[in-house]
């Protein structure tokens, strides 16, 4: 394949040649027989985008749920409305993004009153709890009552159908159902996206395998990464490719905290396997815990911090000493702005998603959606990085701001070292994303329809029009 006046990011106009899924030549080319040509009209050219952080099964279940957040449903009255236009029978609802602004904390005797003859369950938008009706209920405790090793679930949970951090023991109750990955991953290919790392932290050697499963039937078409729950899930998969596999993932929560002991012998024993860990932090407390873990275990070179939700200004020089990489979300200034300037204190909402602060602190920097608890269209968090703004057009952090090519480099970077943006050369594997405009004119717009092809591994993707041509 050959692209011809292509605007290469931060290289200039050019041609570029493919072949055999790595990128062969730059310069001023000429076809050759029988190859195919793109005519990329002076568009820039950029590196393939990787989303460094997503839950990808999750985001695929996504796109068969029922839409509960705040801009579909801003209010109980509403909300309620959905849940009634909802048919009855025996297939599960499944709704995503609620949050308690709409409604309050709703349980199973809320969501009876509106859909009491189908069975549903909910997804608050932090992903950590679920909430069922009471026919979803009699499911769950049907199949609890079966199984022949039970997971532990709480008695108030199994009462109020309101269960927290429980994901494997439901999944295990409930069954798992393959959602529609395809689907999901053609729309990250139409947003550019040739590569991510999943984070889900119960990811074992049996999730490992599907996606490598997903990958070989052609259901899944980016270069993937996962973290995993623990080093010795994967310990003896022999068959598993090394690139595949990713940072330890470790999920704090603030209200349950292990001791601090514990958290330093985790991360010992992850590095001592090779393993960099992934901690989630998203308040303070988590992350000033998690700093004083990795200040007593010592750090290894691929060692992240993910959310970075609230940094305060005296922890940016352990981070930097610490040499860790942040992953954030600034997509979420844009979604959930308004919430954050509402509910939490104004000395606290400079702190928010920080990214400009890493950055003159020398700390690498890499950018994600948390999708589906976020939007994974990785231009609006770019836009979002930017501006700063709500939905409401509110600013949080104007100090924080970006520029168009600082909020880019965000989603650059390699999966194994996020915070390192690659470039477009001869020699590496050919994942492109081709706009239809040069930078100077997208860089004002940040638009994923600006996109007219994805390329990954030399394979298109993605295409918004016919650009191909063959030569004679």
């Amino acid at each position: 394949m050959l692209i011809k006046n292509a605007e290469i990011y931060q290289a200039g106009l050019n041609d570029l040649r493919v072949e055999q899924g790595i990128i062969t030549a730059i310069g001023r080319l000429s076809p050759r027989p029988d190859e195919t040509v793109v005519d990329a009209f002076s568009g820039a050219l950029l590196p393939g985008l990787h989303d460094h952080h997503i839950h990808f099964l999750s985001y695929a279940a996504s796109w068969a749920s029922l839409d509960c957040g705040p801009a579909a449903a801003p209010n109980s009255q509403v909300f309620a409305q959905l849940l009634q236009q909802q048919t009855p029978g025996i297939e599960w609802l499944r709704g995503i993004g609620y949050h308690e602004s709409i409604a309050g904390d709703i349980d199973c005797h809320w969501l009876d009153q509106y859909c009491l003859n189908r069975p549903v369950r909910i997804q608050h938008r932090s992903g950590r709890l679920w909430m069922f009706n009471s026919m979803g209920l009699a499911i769950l405790k049907g199949s609890l009552y079966r199984s022949t090793n039970p997971p532990t679930l709480p008695a108030e949970g199994l009462r109020s159908g309101r269960f927290y951090d429980a994901d494997q023991a439901l999944a295990s109750l409930l069954g798992r159902q393959l959602p529609p990955v395809s689907h999901a991953s053609k729309k990250l290919a139409s947003y550019g996206i040739t590569g991510f790392s999943d984070m889900t932290p119960s990811n074992d050697r049996d999730t490992l395998a599907l996606f490598q499963q997903l990958q070989s039937q052609h259901l899944l078409l980016q270069n993937i990464r996962l973290a995993r729950r623990s080093v010795l899930d994967v310990a003896d998969t022999a068959d598993l490719t090394a690139d595949a596999l990713g940072p330890v993932k470790i999920h704090l929560h603030e209200n349950r905290l292990p001791a601090l002991q514990d958290l330093i012998e985790r991360i010992h024993l992850s590095h001592t396997a090779g393993a960099a860990v992934a901690i989630h932090c998203v308040t303070e407390i988590e992350l000033l815990f998690s700093l004083a873990a990795l200040e007593e275990a010592g750090s290894i070179a691929g060692d992240r911090i993910e959310h970075a939700a609230v940094t305060p200004e005296h922890a940016l020089d352990r981070m930097r000493a610490l040499n860790l990489t942040v992953v954030t979300q600034p997509g979420f200034i844009a979604e959930k702005g308004d919430t954050y300037l509402r509910d939490m204190a104004a000395a606290d909402q400079d702190s928010l998603y920080r990214c400009n602060a890493f950055l003159k602190a020398n700390i690498a920097l890499a950018g994600s959606s948390d999708a589906p608890f976020g939007s994974a269209d990785p231009w609006a968090a770019m836009k979002a990085a930017v501006t700063r703004r709500t939905t409401s057009g509110q600013t949080v952090g104007r100090d924080e701001a970006l520029t168009p090519e600082q909020a880019l480099a965000l989603f650059l970077g390699s999966l194994e070292n996020p915070g390192q943006p690659r470039r477009i050369m001869t020699g590496v594997s050919a994942d492109l994303c081709l706009l239809k405009h040069p930078w100077s004119i997208s860089r004002t717009r940040l638009q994923s329809e600006d996109i007219q092809l994805v390329i990954c591994k030399g394979i298109p993707i993605h295409q918004r029009a016919q650009l191909f041509e063959k030569t004679s």
